[in-house]
């Protein structure tokens, strides 16, 4: 049974066995581990899908799966070589169990930051394309003169107190206008 199953599993990724379900193979993308300064490699595993109540489908697969669950019947379970292993519970539920790929196949990839400080590369920037050397010189350039908005405003102060100061050495400390008091 492997040798028909295995190769159209691996190659489709699906595997559809009437009567019991499917097996599809699952890629997990390559994951980034920046602390450890590793790609981790992707991980494929292989799932089950059972097949729903009343589902009527026939293919090439269709012999293998009445063999498949006359040996389920008969032993309770069944190793497929690379794949995993078919079971049925006491309740006469079926059960699949995956083998673990080997992580030799997939190795983690050790990661290690290039620094090229003579060099002239392209880089992005928010939504330009720039230069490492024009991003330097942007970085480099004095910063332009700071605000200096509070002088202006110790100035204007100090100009209205000399007029205040002015008006009360001219006419003393008398009352704006000529007002009549009650």
């Amino acid at each position: 049974m492997y040798q028909i199953i295995a190769p159209r599993l691996f190659q489709n990724k699906i595997c559809r066995l009437p009567g019991i379900g499917a097996l599809v193979v699952v890629t997990r993308s390559a994951e980034t581990d920046f602390i450890n300064t590793r790609i981790k490699g992707p991980v494929e595993t292989i799932e089950f899908i059972k097949e729903a109540e009343g589902e009527k489908l026939f293919n090439e697969f269709s012999a293998i799966s009445e063999l498949l669950k006359k040996h389920l019947d008969e032993n309770g379970s069944y190793f497929l070589n690379g794949i995993g292993t078919f079971s049925k519970t006491q309740n006469g539920e079926l059960l699949f169990t995956a083998i673990q790929p080997d992580p030799a196949f997939t190795p983690d990839i050790k990661l290690e930051r290039v620094i090229r400080q003579n060099k002239v590369h392209s880089m992005v920037v928010g939504d330009q394309y720039t230069t490492n050397v024009e991003m330097t010189e942007y970085f480099n350039e004095p910063s332009p003169s700071k605000d200096n908005w509070w002088v202006w405003a110790i100035v204007l102060g100090a100009l209205g107190v000399g007029a205040l100061l002015w008006y009360f050495y001219q006419n003393g400390l008398k009352p704006f206008g000529n007002t009549t008091h009650w």
